[in-house]
């Protein structure tokens, strides 16, 4: 008789979502979703929303994509886990980052810590109201 094999179980890639706010801190907060996901071992993904106001035309970032693909790349050379960078041009951090995400997912939230709602603090509340898992990481 041959040996019954069972079919091998693709599980789904368990993935940190990092959302990139600012550069000051960027390093930290990097830091904080590659412990997480070394220890859940998943990968990071970073998503980066550049806004663009109005007056400009929305492929003409005042800071130039490459600039900041650039430094993102070298951050992310420097962590021990699978680590992408998704760049997306908008008008609206929030509404893009929502659209991007998938559901139900964990996210890191870079931010400084201050006694008023800061514009990431504002994005966790919005993002944890849709259901994901979110992390407020503070850089200071």
């Amino acid at each position: 008789m041959a040996p019954v094999s069972t079919p091998e179980v693709q599980t789904p890639e368990l993935e940190v979502n990092l959302v990139y706010t600012r550069l000051p801190g960027a390093a930290t907060s990097l830091n904080v979703a590659s412990g997480l996901a070394r220890g859940l071992g998943a990968r990071v993904t970073v998503h980066v929303a550049l806004v663009i106001p109005y007056p400009l035309e929305l492929k003409s970032p005042q800071v130039p994509v490459q600039f900041t693909e650039q430094q993102l790349l070298a951050m992310a050379g420097e962590q021990p886990v699978d680590t992408s960078i998704r760049i997306y041009l908008c008008r609206d951090l929030t509404e893009t980052i929502r659209r991007v995400l998938k559901p139900d997912c964990v996210v890191i939230v870079g931010g400084r810590k201050r006694w008023w709602p800061t514009r990431e603090y504002r994005l966790a509340a919005a993002l944890r109201r849709d259901g994901h898992h979110v992390i407020l990481s503070y850089a200071d």
